[in-house]
């Protein structure tokens, strides 16, 4: 129900402030799935060194089987289905890019994911955009200082700068980027959610964390 309520909501919203400057002034494709991780001279990792070089923003990635996972975050007991489908956008660039809201909302929590591989600083948004709906946007990877000073329950109004990128020492050892995922339904979760699922639910998932372009314009 609350997924057919967000597409039949994203055909008629007004159009969304800019999540990043220039994002819609173009933008190029990416793909850290096994053949592009492989095009960008990469193999089972991306380590935080590596920086993708780039004039304009590179997106990319929801919907799509990675071979770049590994750690214990991604890597479960042996024998059971790894985490490999990538259910967000992510934008690279430049550490301290800065990060706006993409429309109006309020803080719905904030944590430093400070684990290998993990989120790094993460801010979950709640938009309350019709009397039936409410959704969340996650943004990952960000620098510890977009922490300071925030409130559970803040609003945040629609072009206003919300956070910047963290460099990998920070944002779980990645290349700088943004991490932008849609969420339907917290779970009862604050200050974190997962990015990353199982193949074998992918259907499920999609309907929970639908594709971000959508909302993005792009």
């Amino acid at each position: 129900m609350t997924y057919a309520l967000y597409t039949d909501w994203l055909k008629t919203a007004a159009p969304r402030a800019e999540l990043m400057a220039g994002l819609h002034g173009g933008f190029d494709p990416i793909r850290l799935d096994a053949e592009g991780a492989r095009q960008l001279g990469l193999t089972d990792d991306l380590p935080g060194s590596h920086v993708i070089e780039t004039p304009r923003l590179k997106v990319g990635g929801y919907d799509e089987e990675r071979a770049i996972y590994s750690g214990p975050v991604f890597t479960p007991a042996a024998g059971a289905e790894a985490r490999t489908l990538h259910l967000g956008l992510d934008i690279f660039a430049v550490a301290g890019t800065p990060v706006f809201a993409p429309l109006d909302g309020r803080i719905h929590s904030f944590q430093d994911n400070a684990n290998p591989k993990d989120y790094g600083p993460t801010i979950i948004l709640e938009h309350a955009v019709t009397e039936a709906l409410t959704f969340y946007t996650l943004y990952g990877h960000l620098s510890r200082d977009s922490l300071g000073g925030l409130e559970v329950g803040q609003g945040m109004t629609s072009g206003r700068q919300i956070a910047r990128l963290g460099a990998a020492e920070v944002n779980g050892d990645w290349p700088p980027h943004l991490h932008f995922q849609v969420i339907l339904d917290m779970q009862g979760k604050t200050g974190d959610y997962p990015g990353v699922f199982r193949k074998s639910e992918r259907e499920k998932w999609k309907r929970i964390c639908p594709d971000p372009a959508g909302l993005l314009g792009i």
